[in-house]
């Protein structure tokens, strides 16, 4: 809908700062030309989005523009106060963070919001968690965080699913946790001794890491790798190999 990707273009200007219509075009995936009538929608609206022709150039608004708890929609309140399971944050150490943010947020909704926020906690509740959690304890998992946060490589040994243990060097880029497991996604080292997955980026399972070593060497992390992206193409490339399609 027009009007989502409305609030969505003035989030990521307001977020990021100045981009391109292209750069623009390709995060709410339209057209360039569609995103230029868009500009003029917005100030159509009285949002002071501009444009600067040329290099250097982009779409921007002012440094001090900022949008409103009451400029939420009903329905993005809604979304914001689902309530769900907690135990993955908890985990991260930022359980009791993620609840004074949303206590915050709570307490600048305007009073019509507010019922928005407690109806849909009263009526929803996602339960993300596995129905029968197979790692109840992490035990690297606050270390992984630290290399993840401070960008270090590290030295891990891993026990691969046929049993087999195997050093390497790794340098962490993420954290995915799905249904209640938790994955380090990491680019391996030269140190694995196998051509074909040097340089890779892997997912390795937390609980079969034997031993996880932080070392002091910093890494560069790559700027073109999109967690998110990376982890719904290896789910995918799983499932098609490991799940018979039904019919």
């Amino acid at each position: 809908m027009r009007a989502d990707r409305l609030i969505m273009m003035t989030l990521l200007l307001q977020t990021e700062g100045r981009l391109t219509a292209k750069e623009l075009a390709k995060r709410l995936e339209v057209s360039e030309r569609t995103i230029y009538r868009d500009i003029d929608a917005l100030s159509a609206a009285g949002i002071p989005v501009y444009a600067e022709p040329g290099n250097g150039g982009g779409i921007s608004l002012p440094p001090e523009y900022r949008t409103r708890a009451d400029d939420l929609t009903s329905s993005e309140v809604q979304a914001l106060f689902v309530q769900h399971a907690s135990q993955t944050m908890e985990q991260l150490g930022i359980g009791s963070s993620f609840r004074s943010g949303l206590l915050k947020i709570m307490n600048a909704l305007p009073t019509r919001h507010k019922v928005d926020a407690e109806w849909i906690r009263d009526r929803v509740f996602l339960d993300t968690e596995a129905w029968r959690p197979r790692d109840p304890q992490v035990d690297f998992l606050q270390l992984v965080q630290q290399a993840v946060w401070e960008q270090r490589a590290a030295l891990l040994v891993y026990q691969s699913k046929d049993g087999a243990l195997f050093e390497a060097r790794v340098e962490p880029h993420g954290l995915v946790a799905k249904g209640g497991i938790w994955f380090m996604v990491a680019s391996v080292g030269a140190e694995v001794g196998e051509s074909e997955v040097n340089r890779r980026m892997l997912p390795f399972r937390l609980t079969r890491i034997q031993s996880f070593t932080l070392l002091e060497e910093r890494f560069d992390r790559q700027t073109e790798f999109d967690l998110v992206q990376f982890w719904r193409k290896w789910v995918e490339r799983f499932q098609s190999t490991y799940f018979m399609p039904e019919g």
